[in-house]
């Protein structure tokens, strides 16, 4: 961003200029750096014609793939002793995105106003997870910062990996649901027209078939606008509802009732809870502060109020195993496996172990799904075409019979 600012300097003159940062206070920060106390105006410059990165932040905006190459490179010039003011500078004067770029000189900005690679991680909430900076803060009290670097870069590629694995399974449905849809518009809004008029001029008996589809052809295409308003209407409506917490909560609460999507979520929400707890204590946290964590990253509203309990009774010092165990949502072999885990002092590895398991469960559940999903949808989908192709046909077939 770039901020205009008029500045009283110290030898009592009126100075402007501009200056180009991440945000306003750090721009504030910078001119009082530069020994602008006293400062008149500071607002930021609009840029001229269209913002990309404003208009599109999903595509112009900082990536997790960025996160990790820049987590790893940092570690790599730390370790070889480079200061990391100076790491930071280099890898935000080599980087060609814009918006990582920002961040980097942010980061640096911080970093030279005094304060510590967490807090400045912390100024940048969108970018940086509070699992993150969390692991960078006990990274830097161990004197281990290049260690938790390549963690939270470890943790981070898991993570992608679980989650491009779900979008790739799901391109295929996707893919056969949107062509299925274009191929029912282009029957009904180009081939069927044309029928109507000819079964209109001869005057024939439709078929019930042929009847309930033109009159739902007709309907649609007179009332379309009322049809698309009140599509409108009743998504605005759902997504207004979906904001309220009870809502929300119900709406967790039913995931956690469908069988195989029950197994899923719960399964994902282990993984990363073990994943996250692993990765963290090894980095030095403490069970208390890593399940506060876990509880914040948890989508699900039910585990989120399952881990809230576990965690009050660990603070008690009931363990972690023992309040697990009384709640049916943790699955018992990860219960079993945390015994051995608190038995043995190897809770990191165990929990490690465990996110892996659980990770390939839920895969393996996704797989499962997806297979179930793809026939269902191909009858549905061919039943539906089926259905329109003999409403158009048997008028014609019938129409050729009765002229011979």
């Amino acid at each position: 961003m770039t901020f205009k600012y008029r500045v009283y300097s110290t030898d009592k003159k009126i100075v402007e200029g501009t200056i180009e940062v991440a945000s306003e206070n750090m721009a504030e920060a910078a001119l009082y750096r530069a020994g602008f106390q006293n400062i008149l105006s500071l607002e930021e410059v609009a840029t001229a014609g269209l913002d990309i990165e404003k208009l599109l932040p999903s595509l112009t905006g900082v990536k997790t793939r960025d996160i990790i190459d820049i987590s790893n490179q940092l570690a790599t010039l730390i370790q070889a002793g480079i200061p990391l003011l100076s790491a930071l500078k280099l890898l935000g004067g080599q980087t060609a995105k814009k918006s990582m770029k920002k961040v980097c000189n942010g980061l640096a900005e911080e970093i030279q106003a005094g304060n510590s690679l967490s807090q400045a991680l912390s100024k940048y909430p969108e970018t940086f997870s509070n699992t993150y900076c969390q692991t960078i803060k006990a990274s830097e009290q161990a004197g281990t910062m290049e260690i938790g670097l390549k963690q939270a870069a470890k943790y981070l590629e898991k993570r992608a990996k679980a989650n491009q694995k779900i979008k790739r399974a799901m391109m295929y449905p996707t893919f056969v649901l949107l062509l299925a849809i274009g191929v029912v518009f282009l029957l009904i809004s180009v081939a069927l027209p044309p029928l109507i008029t000819l079964f209109s001029s001869l005057d024939v008996q439709l078929p019930w078939m042929t009847s309930t589809l033109v009159a739902t052809a007709d309907f649609f295409t007179t009332n379309i606008v009322s049809v698309v308003g009140g599509l409108i209407v009743v998504v605005l409506i759902v997504i207004g509802l979906l904001r309220l917490e009870s809502v929300k909560l119900a709406r967790d609460r039913l995931l956690l009732r469908i069988p195989i999507i029950s197994k899923i979520i719960i399964e994902r929400s282990m993984s990363l809870f073990c994943q996250t707890a692993s990765m963290l204590l090894q980095a030095g946290l403490r069970l208390p502060q890593i399940i506060d964590i876990v509880t914040h990253t948890t989508q699900n509203r039910v585990i989120r109020q399952a881990f809230t309990r576990v965690r009050e009774r660990l603070v008690q010092g009931e363990g972690l195993s023992q309040p697990m165990s009384e709640n049916p949502l943790f699955p018992p072999l990860q219960v079993e496996m945390i015994v051995v885990g608190e038995k043995t002092g190897a809770m990191d590895s165990t929990l490690s172990m465990l996110a892996d398991f659980y990770e390939q469960e839920a895969d393996r559940k996704i797989d499962s799904l997806i297979s179930m999903i793809e026939p269902a949808l191909t009858l549905v989908i061919g039943g539906l075409v089926i259905f329109i192709a003999l409403s158009m046909i048997t008028p014609l077939y019938s129409i050729l019979k009765s002229m011979h």
